[in-house]
């Protein structure tokens, strides 16, 4: 199954994932895709935000894994834009996983697979496959 959400601007993101987290049970996979700028780190934010991370959500590009600790559950958030493999199976099905530049399709029953448009007026076309 396919959906697509078209966001316009911060707000319009905060609603969309606080829609979104509402399917998280904290067992599943999300792969994120898009250009450079597209606004994967700004989607996890927001998202971490309504999962209840109280802390500061940075980018993991050059630590590769942050945690965090959600209202419900842990979230492991790597960037493997830099990173041609990295062993994440001590992490699936223990918290929240989210990858962003995945390098493969990982095998597992609750994957989501987010790929962001950036689109010429600004606005963000999200394409969520999976779950």
């Amino acid at each position: 199954m396919e959906e697509k959400v078209l966001v316009k601007n911060l707000k319009e993101l905060e609603s969309f994932t606080q829609d979104f987290s509402k399917r998280l049970k904290g067992n599943e996979v999300i792969l994120l895709e898009g250009d450079l700028g597209a606004g994967k780190t700004t989607f996890t934010k927001y998202l971490l935000k309504a999962l209840g991370v109280e802390e500061e959500v940075t980018s993991p590009t050059f630590g590769i894994m942050n945690q965090y600790e959600g209202k419900n559950f842990d979230i492991y958030h790597l960037d493997m834009y830099r990173i041609n493999s990295f062993d994440i199976s001590d992490f699936i099905g223990k918290g929240l996983v989210i990858i962003e530049w995945p390098k493969e399709n990982i095998d597992y029953k609750n994957v989501y697979k987010i790929t962001i448009n950036q689109l010429e007026d600004d606005s963000r076309l999200f394409i969520i496959e999976g779950g």
